[in-house]
């Protein structure tokens, strides 16, 4: 496969990725909004995003996250737990004052044992005034309760290996959702109290909003078992342009996905070229028939999870604006949300050979809503390397979900050669 036909599969697979992934993303910025309005602190290496956060960080988080950082810092502790440096100690009596945890033993809280995501969970939804006393969650089935909420999303935090980076992602993500039983947000309630200074707080507040009626508008995403969508692509590069029209149909339960694509390449010297393939993604593996060849290819459970994201809601930890124009949602990404690219770069390389460095600019994704689905996607961004620059524009639409939606394998997936 030559260089510019490289480059125009490396940018239709940013295309087709462009939404959310399970690929790990940097949430400095994240960290520095939340430190901005003093609910996060670093430490004297900084923020240490790459570390798992301990248990006494969480704790202080949460008092944070509770509003309560003041009125902690003047309790006097008479909690049972022998093993707390002095800076843990308002924290800790705090939650157990309130009943808010009850330690590791009687008499320990281990502070500097790592949290995992399962009781940082736990922690953000006790901040959102849900209890495990009220029924609202189990503490074993958090994570999940939390997904549920919107608190907890793959593409912005990862379960299996939880870190710092997850808790502020997840922190920040907390302060735009509306406690259990109020319309107001978690940001809005801290500033109401004085715990977040209302200039801090005010370009958060309105991000938020303006989040909040996106998701409002796409309200039945997530509920979703299965769907089916159309893609026109078109990857322009000047004497090279690649052009390419798919049909995917997507069980979000087996979970299994089929795709038929017609790709036309085309350049000035070389004349034009049209092949079809077919792909289904199951069981991970990704099985191809290309022209008549066959093949299948083993795929990480990171891989696998981006393959059905690729039409989804953005999680607001990724993003830096939402502008709102009639039924349209224009997404600005932060650095995190760009910090993506890199991994889909990554595996995009990986199948297609080596670009070189490779930039993306000016990109834009636009949703358009309507009856609580996301019915079109436009992508636009434009890129260079060794050499070759270009734009690429993509427009998805859905065009069934549900009933309305067969996902059937192709036949004689065991003569599928295994390609490494």
């Amino acid at each position: 496969m030559n260089k510019w036909t490289r480059m125009l599969c490396a940018g239709a697979a940013l295309a087709a990725a462009l939404t959310v992934s399970a690929f790990a993303a940097d949430f400095t910025e994240c960290a520095e909004h939340l430190d901005d309005m003093g609910l996060f602190r670093g430490t004297e290496q900084g923020y240490e995003l790459d570390r798992a956060p301990t248990r006494a960080e969480a704790a202080a988080m949460l008092v944070r996250l509770l509003g309560k950082e003041e009125e902690a810092g003047r309790l006097a502790y008479d909690a049972p737990f022998t093993d707390l440096q002095e800076w843990e100690k308002p924290y800790v009596q705090y939650l157990y004052e309130n009943g808010l945890t009850t330690g590791a033993t009687e008499t320990t809280f281990e502070p500097e044992e790592q949290c995992t995501a399962q009781m940082y969970a736990a922690f953000l939804l006790r901040a959102l005034g849900y209890t495990e006393a009220d029924g609202d969650f189990v503490y074993a089935d958090s994570s999940r309760f939390a997904s549920r909420i919107g608190l907890y999303d793959p593409a912005t935090v990862n379960e299996a290996d939880f870190l710092r980076d997850h808790v502020v992602a997840a922190s920040y993500t907390a302060l735009s959702i509306s406690p259990k039983g109020t319309d107001d947000t978690l940001l809005a309630r801290l500033a109401a109290a004085g715990a977040v200074e209302e200039p801090a707080a005010a370009p958060y507040q309105e991000l938020f909003q303006a989040y909040n009626r996106y998701l409002d508008a796409t309200s039945k995403m997530d509920g979703l078992t299965a769907l089916s969508v159309g893609q026109e692509l078109r990857v322009d590069a000047g004497t090279f342009v690649m052009t390419c029209e798919e049909q995917t149909a997507i069980d979000l339960g087996a979970p299994a996905m089929l795709t038929d694509r017609t790709v036309t390449l085309s350049a000035e010297q070389a004349g034009e070229k049209t092949f079809t393939a077919e792909s289904y993604t199951a069981n991970g593996f990704r099985y191809l028939r290309q022209d008549g060849t066959k093949s299948r290819r083993a795929l990480t459970n990171g891989q696998m999870q981006l393959a059905f994201e690729g039409y989804a809601r953005v999680p607001v930890a990724l993003i830096d604006s939402v502008s709102v124009s009639g039924q349209s949602y224009t997404i600005g990404y932060n650095q995190a949300g760009l910090a993506r690219l890199d991994s889909v770069l990554e595996a995009a390389q990986s199948a297609v050979g080596a670009l070189g460095d490779l930039e993306i600019e000016g990109f834009t994704v636009v949703q358009e809503a309507s009856d609580g689905l996301i019915q079109a996607q436009e992508v636009r961004f434009g890129f260079a390397a060794d050499g070759i620059s270009g734009q690429v524009e993509s427009r998805m639409t859905l065009q069934g979900v549900d009933n309305q939606v067969t996902v059937s394998a192709p036949a004689n997936l065991e003569q599928y050669p295994l390609v490494k």
